[in-house]
């Protein structure tokens, strides 16, 4: 059994008029119970809808949010923390990135070292950020 933890922009895409097809066909292959999220994603989700301007969109973002087809409905259950073995698991990718001159960002490294503290591969759009860790890119095939 493989467990994935979805970083913050692969639930983003969903919020889209048109998400990702390779995502959708993804996710449809997926076991509810194999996907997590972290509880900084459910953070940068709460987040970028508030710094949107009032409208229809931030409205039905807002509703989606809190609604059943929600991150915190959705995934009860399977939202993991920033705890005590992610934050030394982040200490070292943090150290690690800055010992070889290649600086990291601590926010990607938060939902990095959530992953890796829970054994879960990190599906993400944003492969570059995370190099080292176990990541998987259905959006643009990358494994």
């Amino acid at each position: 059994m493989m467990r994935y933890l979805l970083d913050t922009n692969i639930l983003s895409n969903f919020t889209k008029a048109s998400p990702s097809e390779r995502l959708v066909a993804w996710m449809a292959e997926q076991n509810d119970e194999d996907l997590y999220i972290a509880s900084f994603t459910v953070a940068e989700l709460w987040r970028g809808i508030l710094e949107m301007p009032s409208g229809k969109r931030r409205h039905a973002l807002e509703a989606w949010f809190i609604g059943a087809q929600g991150p915190q409905t959705l995934f009860a259950g399977r939202i993991l923390p920033f705890d005590y073995k992610a934050g030394l698991i982040w200490a070292e990718l943090m150290a690690a990135g800055s010992m070889s001159g290649r600086s990291r960002s601590s926010l990607d490294m938060i939902i990095a070292a959530i992953g890796k503290s829970n054994d879960c591969v990190v599906v993400t759009d944003n492969v570059r950020d995370f190099s080292g860790i176990d990541v998987i890119n259905p959006i643009r095939g990358v494994n």
